[in-house]
């Protein structure tokens, strides 16, 4: 904070100034400068790195290096007279694999060379890195953008100790480095070496790297949050995946994209893929996977080849990442927000490798396991007229021509439904969806907003059929509002939470489960609380 008021405070003496110069060139640089520092305090006042744009090969966008330049240029000036006046070598050897540094220059390509480094961990966001693949050297970069006399978030300190953790089980030497290699870069550091040794003292790995790097100093924001992630045990490696694809799952992408998530996931995992045949369907292959002890098993495909690889890691420790290839994806949806139906592989492995999980609900549905929804009437028949030749054809669209084409035929059931122990309780109904989970695009099990998928409860919404279009209309319209307003209007739509819910009708039960269309007599559906660790967006 203290870093933003300073800014804030120069921003408006510069203003002041800009003002009072009686010349319009001189007045602009003023200004520029001071637009410079008042982004910068922003930036210190959110917490947020972001605002530089710095992308992990390095590289801060023109757009934005404009914006800054003022900013930068006074740091250029600051690191290289800093560098010059620091009384300790730019780069120095923690250990047989790990280096400290502070900012690198071309000059110190050589030593990176004579001490055989070939990974860089930079962990500043306000100047731009060299340009590693202009040097013709074999350097693995990334940058984790973390601002000055600050701290990463959860998800960067897990994506940097596991990053740091594959190199050297790769026998790469690492050098992690900041501006000056005494806050940021030590941070990092230590919370490596305490990831190795669990019962390690905080105190004690500072000391031993203070006792090669004498600048190495965390401020008391530092150390307080490096002892505390420490002491809750989150800093952990956990970098052992197995990756279950199906290669003609949905938009059958795999063959398009397995180069580029093989690549993207083995620089921070131990990585071993797997693909589904005609003979080995995902539930064998996870059972197959658990067995190896991986810290997350990864489902690339559909919603149908994710719920076959879940159905195995309920009620383990396992986690679940998603890499959505089918046509709905809508689990992926669920967790990894509206972006994943536009960049769906590029974020999964953004999600993935910042290692964010969740534990949220599962459902069963007659002794089958349900992550999203189970559904008659309006949704049955629209996945059902929406068959593999319609998908692979329109995608998405063919399930919205099949829910018009359900919607024009206004079957409705009686239904006999009993919620938890209650009294069984007739209804008539064109529409009746019990929820575990659903996007805000499914809009029929949205009655009272949008499924909580880890509240322990089932969300179980109904339709009031009507012959008239227009009411069936409105109560569409009404969902549609429920949906984006996470209220629960009660006009012609309805809605309930239950823990267990037995369905009968007059005859033979046709229903969805998670996308496939099925058939019983009955259905009983039980709620599993807290049962599937999941690799999720950050909240």
């Amino acid at each position: 904070m203290w870093a933003a008021i300073g800014y804030s405070l120069l921003a408006l003496l510069l203003i002041f100034i800009g003002w009072e110069v009686n010349s319009v060139y001189f007045a602009i640089v003023f200004y520029w400068t001071a637009l410079s520092l008042l982004l910068v305090s922003t930036a210190y006042i959110f917490n947020t790195a972001k605002i530089f744009r710095k992308r992990e090969n390095g590289v801060i966008p023109f757009y934005i290096r404009w914006a800054f330049v003022p900013f930068l240029f006074g740091v250029q000036i600051y690191n290289a007279w800093a560098r010059k006046h620091d009384k300790v070598p730019p780069i120095q050897q923690i250990n047989e694999n790990l280096f400290l540094a502070c900012r690198l220059f071309p000059s110190d390509i050589d030593t990176l060379k004579d001490n055989a480094i070939t990974a860089i961990l930079d962990v500043t966001c306000e100047f731009d890195a060299l340009e590693w693949s202009s040097t013709q050297e074999n350097i693995n970069y990334l940058n984790i953008p973390v601002l000055d006399h600050s701290i990463p978030t959860h998800s960067q300190l897990n994506q940097a100790i596991n990053w740091i953790h594959h190199h050297i089980k790769e026998n790469r030497r690492v050098v992690v480095h900041c501006a000056l290699g005494r806050g940021r870069s030590v941070f990092v550091m230590a919370a490596y070496l305490l990831s190795q040794n669990k019962n390690a003292d905080v105190h004690e790995v500072l000391a031993q790297i203070k006792e090669t790097r004498e600048t190495a100093n965390l401020n008391k924001h530092q150390l307080r949050h490096l002892a505390k992630r420490h002491k809750k045990g989150e800093l952990l490696i956990k970098n052992k995946a197995v990756l279950i694809a199906n290669p003609v799952s949905g938009t059958r992408l795999w063959q398009e994209k397995e180069h580029l998530i093989v690549a993207r996931l083995s620089a921070y995992y131990d990585l071993k893929v797997l693909t589904t045949s005609q003979d080995v369907n995902g539930i064998e292959l996870a059972k197959q996977a658990i067995t190896q002890k991986p810290d997350i098993i990864i489902a690339c495909g559909g919603d149908g080849t994710v719920a076959e690889v879940a159905s195995v890691l309920v009620n383990t420790q396992c986690k679940l990442g998603i890499i959505p290839m089918g046509t709905a994806n809508a689990l992926a949806h669920v967790l990894m927000g509206i972006s994943s139906k536009f960049i769906p592989v590029e974020q999964a492995c953004d999600l993935i490798i910042d290692g964010q999980t969740s534990t949220i609900d599962t459902a069963y549905c007659n002794n089958e396991l349900v992550l999203l929804l189970a559904g008659i009437g309006f949704e049955q028949s629209m996945i059902e007229k929406a068959d593999r030749e319609s998908k692979n054809k329109s995608g998405q669209l063919a399930y919205l021509n099949g829910f018009f084409e359900a919607f024009g035929e206004q079957k409705s059931q009686l239904l006999s439904v009993k919620l938890d122990d209650n009294e069984p309780k007739e209804i008539c109904t064109n529409s009746f969806i019990v929820a575990n989970a659903a996007p805000f695009t499914t809009l029929l099990a949205q009655g009272g907003g949008q499924p909580d998928h880890s509240d322990g409860l089932l969300d179980i919404n109904w339709l009031t059929p009507n012959n008239e279009d227009s009411t069936t209309v409105l109560s569409i319209a009404e969902l549609m509002f429920s949906s984006l307003t996470q209220t629960h209007l009660a006009i012609n739509s309805h809605h309930t939470n239950a823990k267990r819910v037995e369905v009968t009708g007059e005859g033979e039960l046709k229903y969805v489960l998670d996308g496939e269309v099925k058939t019983a007599h009955k259905l009983v559906i039980t709620i599993e609380p807290a049962s599937l660790n999941v690799i999720c967006k950050e909240q």
